[in-house]
């Protein structure tokens, strides 16, 4: 996993199995690319477990530690420490229902639309953003 500026979440080194898996080639010549296809279906099971492992541990440690990090004495700069933990919540969703996770737009709505999934998933989610956009710098807004 690769945090970097242009990927809200970052970057999975995990999106590159999905991007063979997902592309339409439009030119295949020598078979390359239908060779890497190949060896996307079935999701393999070992990258299953390891995006759990890894995306589950993370979502937890992110949630944990924004949770202590705002309180009505402190700031608000850690929106992007949930926006990531949010983001751990959906990779651990698409691997679960064996799917590959390329892109975080629209991800969210993606996963709530998936056999196994949280109930509620984008209610929650919306609760959760507007009980934080409540916060302006350790401050309740009234409105």
């Amino acid at each position: 996993m690769n945090y970097q500026p242009g990927h809200p979440h970052g970057f999975s080194s995990a999106i590159w199995m999905g991007e063979a898996a997902l592309c339409r080639p439009l030119l295949d010549p020598a078979g390359l690319l239908a060779e890497l296809k190949a060896m996307t279906e079935p999701f393999p099971a070992p990258l299953r477990e390891a995006l759990i492992r890894r995306f589950q541990w993370e979502m937890l440690f992110r949630v944990e530690n924004a949770e202590t990090a705002v309180g009505p004495w402190r700031p608000d700069p850690y929106r992007r420490m949930r926006l990531q933990g949010l983001s751990c919540v959906v990779q651990v969703l698409f691997a679960l229902n064996r799917r590959y996770f390329v892109n975080e737009k629209g991800a969210l709505e993606e996963a709530a639309d998936f056999p196994i999934t949280l109930t509620g998933l984008t209610e929650r989610v919306s609760f959760v953003w507007r009980a934080i956009g409540g916060r302006t710098f350790g401050k309740v807004s009234t409105h």
